[in-house]
């Protein structure tokens, strides 16, 4: 299958995980440091749960171009994902079993075959380090299959002062699930459905001026010294992913916040006004 795939620089690695997806996407992004590919993207799944969640992504998955790394201990779901990509032509990579067959082999007792047991812990713990914990693992900017767990949805192109904003929210003990838009990725099959589903939760989507976000933008690469990735900052990029993202706002009807010139503080009071308007919509 490896020598019928095309030779590019510029393809989607596909994380699957029915946990978390965290242990993946640290191992794909591991290797992907031994190579210069600043556009490779990864794009995460986590917690998926049925045949047809799998299906529905690999829809979006290129043939012969891009590549699945998954981590599902569901052996149903493993085996439905492990023949799917075969039909398909996908080249699907499982990082966890190789280790668990290895485990069989030498060990008198089976897996549980239970995603999750290794954020067992997390149950219990307060709102607020709850939100944290949440922030902290749906930070790529993928993660849109369990946005039934979120406070509030929130979507935008890439905006360096994201992370902070959805720190300080979960600071204030919101979840917030982001979801970042890209022309160059693929959108979730079912985002339309999915998002008018959340009905007890606001949708909002980021808006700014295309020179204020080349600015930010070029400050934060710079400051960071990833000069390979100057790009994303060039005018006509940060306008393309703009449009992009208003037409997409535009189909789902959703609130849009300005944050041109904004202070982070600023988006989380203007985010938290939004949410205790729709609280009180609800009551």
């Amino acid at each position: 299958m490896n020598s019928a795939y095309k030779v590019s620089d510029d393809f989607n690695i596909f994380v699957i995980s029915d946990g978390t997806g965290k242990t993946a996407t640290s191992m794909v992004q591991a290797a992907l440091l031994q190579f210069d590919l600043p556009r490779v993207n990864i794009v995460r799944f986590a917690r998926i749960r049925s045949r047809e969640e799998i299906y529905n992504i690999l829809d979006m998955v290129q043939p012969k171009k891009d590549i699945i790394a998954y981590t599902v201990v569901n052996e149903e779901l493993a085996q439905a994902l492990r023949v799917e990509s075969l039909n398909r032509g996908i080249l699907a990579l499982d990082l966890l079993g190789p280790v668990v067959e290895a485990l069989k082999k030498v060990s008198s007792r089976q897996p549980r075959g239970v995603p999750g047991l290794l954020r067992r812990q997390e149950e219990g713990l307060s709102p607020k380090i709850e939100a944290l914990e949440h922030a902290w693992k749906e930070s790529s900017g993928f993660s849109v299959s369990n946005l039934e767990e979120a406070d509030v949805v929130i979507l935008g192109v890439w905006y360096p002062r994201r992370e902070e904003g959805i720190l300080m929210l979960a600071e204030r003990g919101i979840r917030a699930a982001f979801l970042i838009l890209d022309p160059a990725l693929p959108l979730f099959p079912n985002l339309e459905e999915t998002v008018a589903h959340s009905v007890d939760k606001p949708v909002i989507g980021l808006q700014m001026d295309v020179d204020y976000l080349t600015r930010v933008r070029e400050e934060r690469v710079r400051a960071l010294g990833l000069d390979r990735l100057l790009y994303k900052a060039e005018k006509e990029v940060v306008k393309e992913e703009l449009d992009f993202a208003q037409r997409v706002y535009d189909k789902l009807g959703c609130q849009v916040i300005d944050v041109t010139g904004l202070s982070s503080r600023d988006l989380v009071n203007a985010i938290m006004s939004q949410i205790k308007k729709k609280r009180e919509e609800m009551r």
